[in-house]
């Protein structure tokens, strides 16, 4: 966004929907295990026959790893349960880059089938699940029992090339448009010459900028309308973006107007808070409509 002059990116931009994007924490991804960088120690579980290695973390021997983000940590815990109990309370405090950001608190009862390969005087729980949401850049997490207790884990990573991700509200803008997809409702911002959308983001992060076109009655077919984007009152850019009209979304307010097909384009924030502005710089457009997305984990980004 620091170019001298003002830019026009002339490449149309693919047709891409967004979905899945609010999919629960165990929808069906893929997971890579990995090795902490440190732990209390190595202890082997037997689950039905089948062995896995877990290591020990407690309130003195955390465990601790580092990762790159955006992706996504799955943990799987297993308390340990001293024979004569049933169930165990146990809570989990994570710390992101030495700083703690959230204690998880689980219940488990003892996992019938599974014990100890090394001795008996407890017995594992049922595995307790905990995921974070990495943010961008590479950060170091520390995990301990937030009581006396010991716990057993396993580590994995999301083997996803693209972090689930969440929309964000803009600071600033006109009016609201509901877009209906399917039995879903959809917020988006308008935007006119006029009409501004100001959006603050902290970075590092990657802003999904999704857009739709408003088609009037008279407008039909293929049509280009071009977005301003500006950046904190550097030159402002201009993304020109060939669209149709949708054939599945509807303006859930109005029936004077159709909205086009979804049309997205991405911005690197780099580090720090960051102001955008953008602008429908088509003065032949009846209106467009703007929403935006990052991943997950980057809404923790601090200035």
């Amino acid at each position: 966004m620091n170019r001298a002059v003002t830019t026009v990116l002339l490449a149309a931009l693919s047709l891409t929907f967004l979905a899945a994007i609010f999919a629960a924490p165990a929808a069906a991804a893929d997971w890579k295990s990995f090795r902490p960088a440190s732990h209390g120690g190595t202890i082997r579980i037997s689950v039905e026959g089948k062995e896995n290695a877990y290591y020990r973390f407690t309130e003195d021997e955390p465990l601790t790893f580092s990762v790159e983000g955006p992706t996504r940590v799955k943990i799987l815990t297993r308390v340990r349960i001293p024979n004569d109990h049933e169930t165990m309370g146990y809570g989990v405090t994570v710390s992101r880059d030495g700083v703690p950001v959230e204690t998880v608190e689980k219940q488990a009862y003892v996992k019938e089938g599974a014990f100890y390969i090394a001795f008996n005087m407890y017995r594992p729980g049922v595995i307790r699940r905990i995921y974070i949401d990495v943010p961008t850049g590479r950060h170091g997490y520390e995990l301990r029992v937030a009581d006396r207790n010991t716990v057993d884990a396993r580590l994995f990573e999301s083997t996803r090339t693209r972090p689930p991700l969440v929309s964000i509200a803009p600071s600033k803008f006109s009016d609201v448009e509901m877009l209906l997809y399917k039995e879903k409702e959809l917020t988006y911002y308008r935007m006119s010459c006029t009409s501004k959308v100001v959006l603050d983001v902290v970075g590092p992060t990657t802003v999904k900028v999704n857009t739709r076109l408003l088609y009037g009655r008279t407008m039909m077919g293929d049509q280009s309308y071009l977005v301003g984007v500006e950046q904190e009152g550097q030159p402002e850019c201009l993304y020109r973006i060939d669209t149709e009209p949708s054939h599945s979304v509807l303006c859930r307010d109005r029936d004077d107007i159709l909205p086009g097909a979804l049309r997205h384009f991405a911005l690197d924030v780099p580090p720090g808070a960051h102001t955008y502005t953008f602008r429908l710089a088509d003065p032949t457009a009846e209106g467009a409509v703007i929403k935006f997305y990052i991943p997950k984990g980057d809404l923790s980004n601090e200035p």
